[in-house]
C-alpha cells in the first residue's frame, strides 16, 4: 500500500472504533474506560492526520503537535487499562508523558537538535506501552483471553517503538520535524494499522468478558452478604463427594440463635446489617480454598477441604467465638448474637449430598437442644445400599 492509503486506513479504523466506544459509554456502566478508549482513538486519528499533512503545516506545529497527540492517546490507553484493572489512576497519567515530551521538544527545537526530541518521543511512547502491558497483566484479567490479545498488541508497539528509537539514533535522527521519511515508514504505518485493529477488537471483547464474568460470579453469590449461595455450595459439595480425591473434609452447618428476635425488636434493616457483619467476620477467618455460603435466612454453611477432624472443630469453634464477640450499632452494648453448629468430618465416600446434609442438620439441632452457642459432631453416616 502507498502511504496515503495507509494513513487513510488507519484514520478510518480509528474513527469507527472511537464512535463505537463513545456510543458504549452512554449505555454501559462503568463508562470511564469506554470514554478513555474513545479519546485514545480520536487523538490517534488526529495525530496521524497531522503526520500525513505535516509538509503543509508551519514548522513548529509539525514539530510539536503530532507527537504530543500521539502520547496523549497512549496516555488515554494506559488510563483505560488501569481503570479496567481497578488500579489507582488519574488524569496525570494522560498529561504527564505528553508534557515531558513537550518540555524536551521545546529545548531540542531551540537548539535545532531534532534527534533529541525524536528519541524522547519514542522512549516515552515505549514506556507507555510497557506500563499498559503491566496493567493488562493484573490479576483482574486472569483467565480473560482478550487481555492476552491486548498485551500482544501493546508488545508489538513497544518493540516497534524501541526499534524506531534505535533506528533513528543510528541514522542521526530526522533532519527536521515530523516522522522520519525513510523506506520503512510504510512498515510503521502497517504496524499501526495492525495495532489499532487488534486493540479495537480486543478492547470490546475484554470489556464484555469482564461483564460476563461479573454475571457468572453474581449468579454464584448471595446478593445481601456476598457469601456463596445454596446452589454454589451444593455444587462444591457434590464435587467433593464425586471427585477422585478422597481426602477428608469438614462441613460446618450453623445458624444464628434467636435471630427472629433481632428482626422483631430492631427491624429487618438491622437484621440485614447483622447478617452482613456475620458474613464478613466468617469470611475473614477462612482459608482461600474454603467455601462459605448462605443457605437462606440466618442459615450458613462452610466447606473445609483437606482438613483434619481436630482442625475442622477448631475452625468451627473459632467462627462461633468470633460471632459471639460481635457488637452492633443498632443494639445495646450487652447485646450478643450466638451461633449453633453441626459438623461433619470424613471423606464422604459413597454418601449422597442429601444424606450428608441431613446428618449435619440433625447435629445442628442437637446443639440447639443442648443449650445453643455450641458445636456438635454428626454421628457416623452409613451409605445407602
Amino acid at each position: 500500500m502507498d502511504l496515503t492509503t495507509l494513513f487513510s486506513a488507519n484514520i478510518l479504523v480509528l474513527s469507527v472504533f472511537a464512535i463505537s466506544f463513545l456510543a458504549m459509554s452512554f449505555r454501559v456502566n462503568p463508562h470511564g474506560h469506554w470514554r478513555s478508549w474513545g479519546a485514545a482513538n480520536i487523538l490517534l486519528a488526529a495525530a496521524l492526520l497531522f503526520f500525513a499533512v505535516e509538509a503543509w503545516l508551519p514548522v513548529l506545529v509539525a514539530y510539536l503537535v503530532p507527537n504530543t497527540l500521539l502520547l496523549l492517546a497512549f496516555g488515554c490507553h494506559l488510563h483505560a487499562a488501569r481503570q479496567l484493572a481497578h488500579l489507582p489512576t488519574k488524569v496525570s497519567n494522560i498529561l504527564a508523558p505528553a508534557s515531558a515530551y513537550l518540555l524536551v521538544a521545546v529545548v531540542a527545537f531551540s537548539i535545532s537538535k531534532f534527534a533529541l526530541a525524536y528519541a524522547a518521543a519514542n522512549v516515552i511512547f515505549t514506556l507507555l506501552c510497557i506500563a499498559t502491558i503491566s496493567a493488562y497483566t493484573s490479576p483482574v484479567f486472569r483467565g480473560l483471553i482478550s487481555a492476552i490479545g491486548l498485551i500482544l498488541a501493546f508488545f508489538l508497539l513497544a518493540a516497534e517503538g524501541a526499534l524506531r528509537t534505535v533506528h533513528g539514533l543510528a541514522l542521526g535522527g530526522p533532519a527536521g520535524p515530523g516522522m522520519m521519511n525513510d523506506m520503512i515508514q510504510d512498515i510503521h504505518l502497517m504496524s499501526a494499522l495492525i495495532f489499532v485493529s487488534l486493540t479495537g477488537a480486543f478492547s470490546l471483547a475484554v470489556s464484555f468478558e469482564q461483564v460476563a464474568d461479573r454475571h457468572r460470579e453474581a449468579a454464584r453469590r448471595d446478593p445481601l452478604t456476598g457469601a456463596f449461595n445454596r446452589r454454589e455450595f451444593q455444587s462444591r459439595l457434590e464435587e467433593l463427594l464425586q471427585g477422585t480425591s478422597k481426602d477428608n473434609f469438614g462441613l460446618v452447618h450453623f445458624d444464628l440463635d434467636h435471630f427472629k428476635q433481632v428482626n422483631d425488636e430492631y427491624g429487618h434493616p438491622a437484621g440485614d446489617e447483622a447478617l452482613v457483619k456475620v458474613s464478613k467476620t466468617v469470611s475473614s477467618h477462612l482459608r482461600q480454598g474454603d467455601c462459605f455460603a448462605r443457605l437462606g435466612g440466618e442459615e450458613f454453611a462452610v466447606l473445609l477441604p483437606g482438613i483434619s477432624r481436630d482442625n475442622a472443630f477448631k475452625v468451627a469453634d473459632r467462627l462461633r467465638e468470633k460471632i459471639s464477640e460481635l457488637r452492633f450499632e443498632f443494639a445495646p452494648e450487652e447485646f450478643r448474637i450466638t451461633a449453633s453448629a453441626g459438623i461433619y468430618h470424613g471423606n464422604g465416600s459413597q454418601l449422597l449430598t442429601t444424606d450428608l446434609l441431613q446428618a449435619v442438620d440433625k447435629s445442628l439441632y442437637e446443639s440447639k437442644n443442648n443449650g445453643r452457642n455450641r458445636i456438635t459432631f454428626a454421628e457416623p453416616i452409613l451409605a445407602n445400599a
